[in-house]
């Protein structure tokens, strides 16, 4: 295993849609709050609120849709907040939530129930049984998706709630709460369980394609954490450090660890970064974008493989960047909302109140955000 502390370079492109174009908007000095909702109805000593919201078009409308703390699925018009309609889920929600082909919205509980509903009747369609606790982000694979549980269980499901394949990986004692996406390319899924194994696996079947464990005993015992990955695994055709290149080469970032870089071919281990990471790197153009868990957002050139900047963005932990208005936009585990230029300058930020433990929700309208107080918030 290598280790390296300098600077690498992203060659080539990113495979699926982490690569984006920078577009110029004019920029204010402040972020505005377009409006902040309520959705949890959270006490002060009530069980933080974790879970995230899926985006619907509907006729001339686009609504967020999200379960909440609460009990109730909530379905709210993301133009102006109001509430379009909410009904009885019966049960707390901790995971993320994603919009199938045929305009349905599925979502864990925390009781290990999986829910498909529509948001336009306000009904639950289907409901299914898992084998723990979901609180990650569902991922679509056609119109399947795929769920990942606490309990480090992969599924595939039909949009109708047919289970196509399942997998079992290791099982971890103690974990973080949240976790890792799967990351689908073509007809392979990639993915990293919570006790750092790393397996790869044909999309249609669920049969294994490679294994392998990106973190150590050693590891562990030097951070003295709890560690785990809690960023989705970045696929990209070819990555080049101090001379050494590998080719179709898959990024494991792990929170309280190392930035692991497997070879997606076969899961060998090529080298792996000393940095802490929540969020998985961007993308822009000619430029890699990496925040970490001491409060650094970093900027590396791709052609030249080398780091351009290094700037103190949060004396907190950074979850982010996310591309809005032509810049960068980071939150931290704090509250703080911050817009940064290209060049790594905080042009403005705002506090919101509660901790942000997932990336912002980038629309049309501006950045979904949604805070452990059980707020949902539209910033730009």
């Amino acid at each position: 295993m290598k280790y390296f502390a300098c600077a690498f370079a992203l060659v080539a492109y990113v495979a699926g849609a982490v690569v984006v174009p920078t577009t110029t908007f004019a920029q204010t000095s402040t972020i505005e709050t377009v409006w902040s909702v309520d959705v949890d109805q959270r006490l002060p000593n009530d069980p933080a609120a974790l879970s995230h919201l899926a985006i619907l078009k509907h006729d001339n409308e686009t609504w967020a849709v999200l379960a909440g703390r609460d009990g109730w699925v909530h379905v709210y018009n993301i133009v102006s907040g109001s509430e379009v309609r909410r009904f009885y889920l019966g049960t707390p929600v901790d995971s993320g939530a994603l919009t199938l082909q045929n305009d349905t919205v599925v979502f864990g509980d925390i009781r290990g129930n999986l829910y498909a509903v529509d948001p336009i009747a306000g009904e639950i369609i289907w409901q299914k049984k898992l084998s723990s606790t979901f609180t990650m982000q569902p991922v679509a694979v056609g119109s399947d998706f795929l769920v990942q549980t606490a309990d480090n269980e992969l599924y595939r499901f039909s949009e109708s709630g047919e289970k196509r394949w399942s997998y079992t990986g290791s099982k971890n004692t103690l974990s973080l709460y949240l976790g890792a996406n799967p990351w689908v390319d073509n007809d392979v899924v990639y993915t990293v369980f919570n006790n750092g194994g790393a397996v790869a696996l044909k999309a249609y079947t669920g049969d294994v394609l490679w294994r392998q464990q990106t973190i150590s005993a050693s590891l562990a015992a030097r951070v003295g954490n709890i560690n785990g990955p809690l960023a989705t695994p970045l696929l990209v055709e070819s990555l080049q450090l101090a001379g050494e290149q590998v080719h179709h080469a898959l990024m494991v970032p792990i929170f309280n660890g190392e930035l692991v870089i497997l070879s997606a071919k076969d899961g060998s281990q090529s080298f792996s970064l000393p940095v802490s990471l929540k969020s998985t790197p961007l993308l822009v153009n000619k430029k890699m974008f990496m925040a970490d868990s001491l409060g650094f957002l970093h900027a590396y050139n791709v052609d030249k493989g080398s780091r351009v900047w290094s700037k103190k963005i949060s004396e907190h932990e950074l979850i982010g960047p996310v591309l809005f208005d032509g810049a960068l936009w980071l939150t931290d585990n704090q509250g703080n909302v911050f817009r940064v230029n290209m060049d790594g300058e905080v042009e403005a930020n705002i506090t919101l109140k509660g901790s942000i433990t997932r990336l912002p929700i980038v629309t049309d309208m501006g950045l979904l955000i949604r805070t452990d107080r059980g707020l949902m918030t539209l910033v730009k």
